[in-house]
């Protein structure tokens, strides 16, 4: 592991621009709009965290995962994928990475009581996840080394002498913020300070007396800073705009919006008819579904050999 992030794989090969992610997405745009894209976004990292709370995780692996996910999606289609194999494998290997291993069968396991209500539980085994290990792992480029903003906040806030409440407020907006893209834009000390200043602004900033933040005026504080205050308020209102979507987001009506958005007539004739397939798009080969999310099991089941097809 890189001793600081400035040299670290995630600062040399996944901080991306936003070009590449609105290139990303484009086959995705084609079915819905920006606003239902972002929605169905929020809900797979709900069932991120729904995992993740029935398998007893710590949020440094979820918000692992959570990157995980977002990366293999800047490189894949939301209509060609399982985002339920992919969700299921980023957190099994999050909890690898961060060092609180489980069981591959235990993550399948609770997968199918997450996923029941919706899905009719979770149609893969754990052959099937540990199958799919590789083909993320690949997509990942073998970079998995997570840098996160929590760190930083902390260390900034233990300085300016916030109290504990103050600390607990900037952190949920951390936590928040991985239902953005702005872990893949930019730096997690910059997170760190936009959830800062919002904590801030929203005025849920509490200084120990006679501390650093209390003798402070924060304004001058932030503009005193060696960073891009610009970059600050920018990531602060991407943050802000989750929110507004947020507010009109209903769990109860997602599924309807995933099965019409997958159920869509391809807008290419060479889809692939099979519920499991592979493709060479961005030159690496991809394990993919075409068809619903809840595939049984038996069917979604195929040999190591197929990966190699492309």
């Amino acid at each position: 592991m890189a001793a600081n992030y400035w040299v670290s794989t995630q600062k040399k090969h996944w901080l991306l621009d936003r070009w590449s992610l609105t290139q990303s997405r484009e086959e995705d745009l084609k079915y819905l709009s920006e606003v239902d894209y972002i929605k169905i976004k929020i809900w797979f990292c709900h069932l991120i965290q729904k995992l993740a709370k029935r398998l007893q995780l710590k949020q440094q692996v979820v918000a692992t995962a959570f990157v995980y996910f977002k990366r293999f999606y800047t490189k894949n289609s939301l209509r060609m994928t399982d985002p339920l194999l992919v969700l299921v494998t980023c957190v099994y290997l999050a909890t690898k990475i961060e060092e609180c291993p489980v069981h591959i069968k235990m993550v399948t396991q609770e997968a199918r009581h997450v996923f029941q209500a919706d899905f009719g539980g979770f149609p893969y085994d754990s052959l099937k996840v540990a199958e799919f290990e590789f083909y993320l792992l690949e997509e990942l480029e073998f970079y998995l080394i997570v840098w996160h903003p929590y760190r930083p906040l902390t260390q900034i806030c233990q300085e300016l002498g916030m109290k504990e409440q103050g600390l607990q407020f900037a952190w949920f907006i951390v936590n928040d913020a991985f239902r953005t893209d702005v872990c893949l834009l930019h730096p997690p000390h910059m997170i760190a300070l936009a959830a800062l200043y919002l904590t801030v602004v929203l005025n849920h900033a509490d200084f120990a007396p006679g501390s650093l933040g209390d003798r402070t005026d924060m304004r001058q504080w932030f503009a005193d800073l060696n960073v891009q205050i610009e970059t600050v308020v920018e990531i602060s209102q991407e943050i802000l705009s989750i929110y507004q979507v947020w507010a009109d987001w209903k769990e109860e009506k997602m599924l309807a919006m995933w099965k019409d958005f997958k159920s869509k007539p391809s807008s290419s004739s060479s889809t692939a008819p099979s519920s499991t397939a592979t493709s060479s798009q961005h030159g690496t080969a991809k394990h993919t579904t075409t068809g619903a999310p809840a595939v049984s099991s038996s069917t979604s089941s195929s040999s190591s050999s197929s990966a190699n097809a492309s």
